[in-house]
C-alpha cells in the first residue's frame, strides 16, 4: 500500500468510529439538531475518505484536481457550519454593537486559511488544483470563522459557549490540518502530509465524544 493509501484508510477507520459513536448518541428521540448536523459532517469525512480510498486503489493516486471526495469534506464542513451559525450563533450574539469587536477578531482563522492556500498557490503550480482547493478553502474559512467566534466571545448566563470550546478548538484543529494535508499532498511534502493525516484520524475520533462532553455540561 501506499503512503496516501495508507493515510487514507487510517482516516476512514477513525471516522467510522466517530460516525457509529455519533448515530448511536445523537440520532434519537428528542436530541438536538445541533449534535445530528455535526455527527453528520463526521459521517461525511468518512464518506470523503471512503471514495478517496477507492480512487487510490483503482487509479494509484489523488487525480491533479476535482475528485469526488472533495465533495466530502466541504460537505463535512457545511455541516459543521450549518450547526454554528444556523444553530448556536443567534444565541451567543445578539447582533448588537457589544460584540463587534469579537466579529473582527474572528477574521483571524478566515486569515490564517487564506494564508495557508497562499501556501498551496505559491508550491503547487498545477492552475486546476489552485482553484479547486481554493473552492474548498473558501469553505473552510466561512467555517472556521463561526468556530472561532464561539471560542473567543463572551459566554452567556446560560453557559452555552464554555462547554463547547474544547470542540470548536478541534473543528479548527480538523480545518487547518486539512489544508496542510493538501500542501503536504500535492506539493510532495510526506513527513507534512503524514503529520496532517494522523492528526485528522485523531479529530475525527475525539470531535463526538468531546462534543458530548460539553453538551453535559449545559445547563438549560
Amino acid at each position: 500500500m501506499t503512503i496516501e493509501e495508507i493515510m487514507n484508510l487510517w482516516i476512514l477507520i477513525c471516522s467510522l468510529i466517530g460516525s457509529i459513536y455519533g448515530f448511536y448518541r445523537f440520532f434519537r428521540p428528542k436530541k438536538a439538531v445541533y449534535l445530528q448536523l455535526i455527527a453528520s459532517g463526521v459521517g461525511c469525512i468518512l464518506v470523503a475518505r471512503f471514495f478517496q480510498f477507492i480512487h487510490l486503489a483503482v487509479k494509484g493516486d489523488l487525480c491533479d484536481g476535482f475528485h469526488v471526495g472533495m465533495l466530502g469534506i466541504i460537505a463535512s464542513f457545511l455541516f459543521f457550519l450549518t450547526a454554528n451559525y444556523g444553530q448556536m450563533d443567534g444565541l451567543v450574539d445578539d447582533r448588537t454593537k457589544a460584540f463587534r469587536r469579537t466579529r473582527i477578531r474572528s477574521l483571524f482563522l478566515p486569515f490564517l486559511i487564506l494564508l495557508l492556500y497562499g501556501w498551496f498557490f505559491f508550491v503547487v503550480k498545477n492552475t486546476e488544483l489552485r482553484v479547486v482547493i481554493g473552492v474548498v478553502a473558501c469553505f473552510i474559512m466561512i467555517c472556521t470563522y463561526y468556530n472561532f467566534k464561539h471560542v473567543i466571545i463572551f459566554d452567556v448566563e446560560l453557559g452555552i459557549v464554555k462547554p463547547l470550546r474544547f470542540y470548536n478548538n478541534l473543528v479548527i484543529a480538523y480545518a487547518v490540518l486539512t489544508m496542510l494535508e493538501f500542501i503536504g499532498l500535492y506539493a510532495d511534502i510526506t513527513p507534512l502530509y503524514i503529520v496532517a493525516c494522523a492528526g485528522i484520524g485523531i479529530v475525527a475520533i475525539l470531535l463526538l465524544p468531546v462534543l458530548k462532553g460539553g453538551v453535559d455540561q449545559w445547563t438549560i
